[in-house]
């Protein structure tokens, strides 16, 4: 008996289909469980009771400062004040120079905008994202010579040797 003509192609059609969405499926999982393997072993998951890096305080019968008070350094500048940045420009520094700390004045960490990707600080035959970028300058003094530091939003400064002053604020075009 010969075969009707319809029921061969349509037997073949829907192996065909269902071959294709099958091997979509199996693909997806596979991504899924590539992905999986990539995450690192503990991101995603609390640590258990004793890992990680807990610190443990214990309380002592020793008289302790209040940390709210403001005890001066012996420049006269209030201890405590510094900003982490401005703690880490002046140690970067006071090594590059190989000073003393306390022979370096800062003056005021500025919130700036930046008129490129370069921070302020370009080098020459590169290129950089057009957009202003947010960011953050201090000026270092030693022995009357200032020194810029810059950064980005309220990441690290570093040392900009040849810097260019940030894009006018709205408050100086106003």
């Amino acid at each position: 008996m010969d075969e009707p003509a319809g029921c061969h192609l349509g037997l073949e059609w829907s192996m065909t289909t269902w071959a294709r969405r099958t091997s979509g499926v199996v693909a997806a999982a596979l991504l899924m469980l590539g992905l999986a393997a990539c995450q690192e072993p503990d991101q995603g998951r609390s640590p258990e009771p004793g890992e990680g890096d807990a610190t443990t305080l214990t309380p002592t019968d020793e008289a302790t400062e209040d940390p709210t008070s403001e005890t001066s350094e012996p420049d006269g500048s209030p201890s405590g004040d510094m900003d982490e940045r401005v703690e880490a420009a002046v140690t970067d520094l006071a090594q590059q120079l190989d000073v003393d700390p306390a022979a370096i004045t800062p003056g005021e960490l500025e919130e700036v905008t930046w008129s490129d990707g370069s921070i302020g600080c370009p080098e020459p035959d590169q290129m950089y994202t057009q957009a202003l970028v947010p960011g953050a300058r201090l000026i270092l003094t030693v022995d009357g010579t200032e020194y810029a530091y810059h950064g980005e939003g309220d990441g690290p400064l570093f040392y900009c040797q040849n810097p260019v002053e940030p894009a006018p604020s709205d408050e100086a075009t106003a």
